[in-house]
């Protein structure tokens, strides 16, 4: 497989060629047929005995350009996250299989915090294992920070090692465990009176709250780890995680 720009005064297209004679199937007619949210525009042909998919991408920026010199953030994966489970269950509508998504940077373009991706037919790899792929990749690219990023990317990764992982239940979680730790926040403010005015004092040297138990404790205590060493090199943590897990 490989991709190529094509590029116009008023388009940019983004051409996939895969080494196989072309064939459409019911998954070229759905594509073409329905506007599917969260899903570049498509179209493929047959050249030279070869299949070529040919995508719409103007106006948007590749996940590897936008990325290439800016660390990813909290805020950063939790919209790719969310694009991308809203995705999922829109081809599930029109009966396609998620497993056709590409979900290597390159292939991904984004628009104003909005993730659009690429949907290859002939694509044979597993979600699962692509998604845990891009994991490494969000490591890679880290704020260092930013705590709650690193938590959040690490959890990712390390839950999905396992072999069946469950997605949305895994954010869910994370976000249970943020908003307790807001409420916990709003909290840790003392207030006193007097005869004059009400003021408040906030309570010192409070500078996280307490950790609650539950996955994210460790990743949480992983995140401050990081963030006072300044570690340059986290790719070593994930293989100290690894051999954990394993």
């Amino acid at each position: 497989m490989n991709m190529e720009y094509e590029k116009e005064l008023n388009k940019v297209c983004l051409h996939i060629n895969i080494p196989k004679f072309y064939e459409e199937d019911y998954q070229m007619s759905m594509l073409r047929e329905n506007e599917i949210a969260g899903l570049l525009a498509i179209s493929g042909c047959g050249i030279e005995g070869e299949s070529r998919y040919t995508y719409g991408i103007t106006g948007l920026v590749s996940m590897e350009a936008l990325f290439e010199n800016k660390a990813i953030g909290e805020k950063d994966i939790r919209e790719f996250v969310t694009c991308l489970l809203n995705t999922i269950r829109e081809l599930r509508k029109f009966m396609l299989n998620p497993g056709g998504l590409l979900l290597e940077p390159q292939y991904i373009f984004i628009r104003k915090q909005e993730y659009f991706f690429c949907y290859l037919p002939d694509n044979s790899s597993e979600l699962c294992k692509s998604f845990h792929q891009i994991t490494e990749y969000f490591v890679k690219k880290l704020d260092y920070k930013d705590e709650k990023g690193i938590t959040l990317a690490y959890e990712l990764h390390k839950s999905t090692l396992q072999d069946n992982y469950d997605l949305e239940m895994i954010m869910e979680e994370y976000q249970k465990e943020k908003e307790a730790e807001e409420e916990e926040l709003e909290d840790t403010f003392v207030f006193t009176l007097n005869d004059e005015e009400s003021v408040y004092t906030p309570v010192k040297d409070v500078t996280m709250v307490k950790e609650s138990g539950g996955v994210w404790g460790a990743w949480k205590k992983a995140a401050n780890r990081i963030k006072r060493e300044k570690l340059s090199k986290l790719e070593e943590f994930i293989l100290e995680t690894n051999r954990q897990e394993e």
